[in-house]
């Protein structure tokens, strides 16, 4: 078994010697109401973020050789280098290797970790308290509510939008011709085909015949 501690540039502290044990701190959070008419209600609001916690001591040069140091640091450096983490908000990778413990997290506010000087061989002890790190997803009022939004928009974008422009028409006149018609209406009097083939169903197969009080579509 071994304890390591990884931030994201890279850097990684291997324990020197593992800690007796590590304590892992679950549950779920409940919210307690009050009710008049129904009495005291709990709800569950969720998992609460797992804490760990474990304490050991890093060996000092005097002990280096020692079977049980894995693999040895100075004592002021690990120190210097959990204390840089802390103070910086790091968030970091624990991984304790032969269990199910590889979480991201964060030191545990504060008293998250201290440490002393003893025994004379230049060991430091330390204690070392983390919390799981769970990623916080922040919404915008629009990602909030995005039916209602979109709903809105929609609505919105609906009053504002132009009618459909009436169809334009135009009704036959004693003496017209197609030809005049579309002179007056399109402004040009070589478009009267586009008129005819407007308006099949009401000319009928000879463009020349065209009926005072007929109705015909101009486009």
């Amino acid at each position: 078994m071994d304890f390591y501690l990884t931030a994201p540039d890279g850097s990684r502290l291997h324990f020197p010697v593992n800690p007796e044990r590590i304590t892992c701190d679950t549950g779920n959070r409940i919210l307690t109401f009050d009710v008049i008419t129904l009495g005291e209600i709990s709800l569950p609001r969720g998992r609460v973020p797992i804490g760990f916690s474990f304490e050991g001591f890093f060996p000092g040069e005097a002990r280096k050789d020692d079977p049980m140091v894995k693999s040895w640091r100075s004592p002021k450096e690990l120190v210097g280098l959990l204390s840089l983490w802390r103070n910086e908000g790091i968030k970091l990778r624990l991984l304790v290797t032969e269990t199910p413990i590889n979480h991201d997290v964060y030191f545990d506010g504060d008293g998250s970790f201290q440490h002393e000087w003893r025994r004379g061989h230049g060991d430091c002890w330390y204690s070392l308290r983390f919390v799981e790190a769970r990623e916080m997803l922040l919404l915008t009022e629009t990602e909030v509510r995005p039916a209602t939004t979109m709903v809105a928009s929609s609505s919105a974008a609906g009053s504002s939008r132009p009618a459909p422009p009436t169809p334009k028409t135009y009704t036959v006149k004693s003496g017209d011709t197609l030809w005049a018609v579309a002179k007056q209406t399109l402004g040009d009097g070589g478009r009267w085909r586009e008129i005819y083939n407007n308006n099949v169903d009401v000319i009928g197969k000879d463009p020349n015949l065209i009926r005072p009080g007929q109705v015909l579509r101009i486009a």
